[in-house]
C-alpha cells in the first residue's frame, strides 16, 4: 500500500472543517483589519479603554476558534470529537521480585546499583521456610534439648566455678579436627561464586581456583578447637582467668537466648538513646534482634562452638535457625531494626552465618550466606566504595568493618567476591586516611580522625591484605598503633567497639617487630585487667557485662557481653594466615590500583 502525499493529507484535513468555522474565522479576520485600521484613527488614538477591549475580546476569539479547529483537523477521521473506539491504558507497577527474575543470569551484577530499598519501613517479606541446621531432628520419644540442662545451659551461680566446668568441657568434648572441613571445602565440585562471573575475571573465579583459595585460607580458625589451647595462648598474654571470663560469659550467653532461637535486644536492654558524640540515633538497636543475636553467636564460635561440635551445638544451631528464617528475599538480614541499625545487622548475621559455614564446611548454608553476600554486593557504594545505613549511600568506616569480616568469612567458605569489592573497599580506605603517614582514620571521608576509626580502619587493612594482597605501608601502621597505645582500655571507661578493633589489630600485628610484639603486651595487660574487673562476678548476671558503656545503652547487655568475649577470645580467634606476619605489609603503587 502506498503512503498518502503530504500534501493531500493536508487538503483532506482542511476539507473535513465546518464551512461555520471557515466563515469564523473570516469575520474574524475583517474585524482584526478593522481593528489595525481603527488605531491609526484619531478615535483609536483617543480611547485607549475600548481599543484594548477590543483587542482582547479579538484575541480571546482567535484563541477559541484556533482550539475548536485543531480538534477538528486532528480528530480520528470520523468528523472529530473523539468518536472512535475508546482506548484503554492500564499501568503496570513491577514488584522487586519480578525486577530481578528479569535480569539476565549472564549479567554482571557488581556494578548493578539498587533503588533505594530502605526509603520506606522495611516490608515483611514472605520467606519460604528454610532447612533446619544442624542434626537430625530428636526423636519423639527422646527428650528434646531445653534450656534447663545443667550441663549446656545452666547459668553458673560465680565466676569460680567456670574453671572446673572449664576442665570438664575440655575432657569431655570431641571436636571435629579442622582439617576434615578444609578437606570438604577442598571439592571443586562444590565451589561457588555470590555473583555472575564479569568476562575480564573468568580465569579468577573459576571453580578450582576457588578451592584452592578456601583450602589455603581456611586455617585461621584451627586454634579454636585445640586441645591444648590453654597452653598455646599464655605466651600470647592469655590465661586461665581470661578462659574463665569466657566460659562464665558463654553460659550467661547460653541461659539469655529466647526458646524461638533469637537473643531478643529490647529483653535486655537495647535501643537507649545516650546521644553519643551528641548525636540522636532515634534509640539504634532497638529490635536489633539479628544483629545481636549475631554476635552471640560469634562469641560461641570463636571459642570452637559450632552448630556441628562442642558443648554449645544446639545453643548455636538454633540461633542460626533464627537468622536463616529472618532472612527476607532480597537477602537481607536486618530483620525489624530501625534505619541506624538495620546494615549493621545485616552484616553481622551475614559475618556470623558465614563464619559458621566456613568452619564446619556445612553446605546446607550456603543459600543463605549467597543471598546475604549478593545484598551486600549490590549495597556496596561504586564510586566510594563504602557502605552505610541504605543501600548505595557514601560510606562510613563504621559499617565497613563489619561488612569487610563478613565478605572475607564468605570468602573463607568459598564463595568468590569479585576483586572490584575489595579494590573499592581499598579506594574507600584511602579516602579516610589521615596523618603524616596515613595511618590514622575519619568516620567519613570529610571528617577529622579518631582513634576508634584508627583502630577499625587498621584492622581492615589486614583483612583486605588477606583478600587481595593491598596493605598499608610499616611507617602508616606504627602511626596508627602508636595513636591506639595514646588510649588504653580503662575500666572507667569502657569502649567495647573500640576495645574489639585495636585488640584484633594489634594481635594480628604482635609478630611484624619488635615493637608490635611490644605493643600488643602493653595493650593486652590493659585490656584483660580492664574486663576482668568490670565482669559481673555473681548474681543474676553473672558472667556478663553491664550496659554501661559507651554504645551500651545501644546494644544492651547481650551486645556488651559478645563484644567483650570475643575481646578475650583474640588469642585464638585467628591463627596467623599461610602468607605469614611479614606479607601483610605488601603494597601496590596507587596508580595501579586506581586503573583497576
Amino acid at each position: 500500500m502506498l503512503a498518502p502525499r503530504p500534501d493531500s493529507v493536508v487538503f483532506l484535513c482542511l476539507a473535513s472543517v465546518h464551512f461555520a468555522y471557515w466563515l469564523a474565522w473570516a469575520g474574524s479576520l475583517a474585524l482584526s483589519v478593522a481593528l489595525v485600521v481603527l488605531v491609526w484613527t484619531r478615535w483609536g488614538q483617543s480611547r485607549p479603554l475600548q481599543k484594548c477591549a477590543a483587542l482582547s475580546l479579538l484575541v480571546h476569539l482567535i484563541l477559541a476558534f484556533l482550539a475548536m479547529t485543531v480538534r477538528i483537523v486532528a480528530g480520528d477521521g470520523n468528523g472529530g470529537g473523539g468518536g472512535g473506539a475508546p482506548i484503554h491504558v492500564r499501568i503496570l507497577q513491577e514488584t522487586t521480585a519480578t525486577a530481578t527474575a528479569k535480569i539476565p543470569a549472564t549479567q554482571d551484577l557488581s556494578n548493578f546499583s539498587p533503588p533505594d530499598l530502605l526509603e520506606r519501613p522495611p516490608m515483611k517479606v514472605a520467606v519460604k521456610p528454610q532447612t533446619v541446621v544442624g542434626p537430625p531432628p530428636v526423636a519423639k520419644n527422646e527428650e528434646a534439648p531445653s534450656l534447663k540442662n545443667p550441663t549446656a545451659h545452666e547459668p553458673l551461680k560465680s565466676i569460680a566455678e567456670a574453671t572446673k566446668r572449664n576442665k570438664s568441657n575440655q575432657a569431655r568434648s570431641t571436636p571435629t579436627p579442622p582439617a576434615q572441613a578444609v578437606a570438604k571445602q577442598s571439592d571443586p565440585a562444590t565451589s561457588r561464586t555470590a555473583l555472575p562471573t564479569s568476562p575480564d575475571e573468568s580465569t579468577a573465579h573459576t571453580p578450582t581456583a576457588a578451592s584452592e583459595e578456601v583450602s589455603a585460607i581456611s586455617s585461621p580458625y584451627a586454634l579454636r578447637s585445640a586441645s591444648d589451647r590453654l597452653s598455646l595462648i599464655e605466651g600470647q598474654g592469655g590465661s586461665a582467668k581470661t578462659e574463665e571470663a569466657v566460659v562464665a560469659a558463654l553460659s550467661w550467653l547460653a541461659a539469655a537466648q529466647s526458646a524461638d532461637g533469637r537473643w531478643s535486644a529490647n529483653q535486655f536492654g537495647a535501643g537507649q538513646e545516650q546521644m553519643v558524640l551528641g548525636q540522636s540515633r532515634g534509640g539504634a538497636g532497638r529490635n536489633a534482634d539479628t544483629g545481636v543475636s549475631a554476635l552471640a553467636l560469634l562469641a560461641f564460635l570463636g571459642a570452637g562452638h559450632s552448630h556441628l561440635q562442642g558443648e554449645y551445638r544446639d545453643t548455636v544451631r538454633r540461633g542460626l535457625d533464627f537468622l536463616l528464617r529472618s532472612q527476607a528475599a532480597d537477602g537481607s538480614l536486618f530483620g525489624d531494626a530501625t534505619l541506624y541499625a538495620q546494615m549493621y545487622c545485616h552484616s553481622m548475621a551475614t559475618f556470623a552465618l558465614a563464619e559458621d559455614e566456613a568452619i564446619t564446611g556445612d553446605r546446607r548454608l550456603e543459600p543463605a550466606v549467597t543471598r546475604a553476600v549478593n545484598f551486600s554486593l549490590a549495597a556496596q557504594d561504586t564510586s566510594g566504595g563504602g557502605w552505610r545505613y541504605r543501600p548505595g549511600d557514601s560510606g562510613d568506616t563504621s559499617q565497613m568493618g563489619w561488612q569487610l569480616m563478613a565478605l572475607a568469612s564468605a570468602k573463607r567458605a568459598g564463595i568468590n567476591i569479585p576483586h572490584q569489592t575489595w579494590n573499592r573497599v581499598d579506594r574507600f580506605l584511602r579516602s579516610v586516611s589521615r596523618g603524616n603517614f596515613s595511618g590514622l582514620a575519619s568516620y567519613r571521608p570529610d571528617s577529622p580522625a579518631s582513634t576508634s576509626m584508627t583502630a577499625e580502619a587498621l584492622y581492615c587493612h589486614l583483612v583486605l591484605e588477606e583478600m587481595s594482597g593491598v596493605g598499608v605501608s610499616e611507617s602508616a601502621a606504627e602511626e596508627a598503633t602508636d595513636k591506639l597505645l595514646a588510649e588504653l582500655p580503662l575500666a572507667d571507661r569502657v569502649n567495647l567497639y573500640y576495645w574489639y578493633y585495636a585488640t584484633l589489630a594489634l594481635h594480628h600485628r604482635q609478630q611484624a617487630s619488635n615493637a608490635a610484639s611490644a605493643a600488643w603486651h602493653t595493650w593486652n595487660d590493659a585490656l584483660t585487667t580492664a574486663l576482668l574487673n568490670t565482669q559481673v562476678p555473681d548474681g543474676q548476671n553473672v558472667g556478663s557485662w553491664n550496659t554501661t558503656t559507651l554504645w551500651g545503652g545501644y546494644g544492651g547487655r547481650v551486645y556488651t557481653t559478645a563484644m567483650a568475649t570475643m575481646c578475650l577470645e583474640v588469642y585464638y580467634r585467628y591463627a596467623p594466615t599461610s602468607n605469614g606476619p611479614d606479607h601483610w605489609m605488601a603494597t601496590r603503587p596507587d596508580s595501579e590500583r586506581d586503573r583497576e
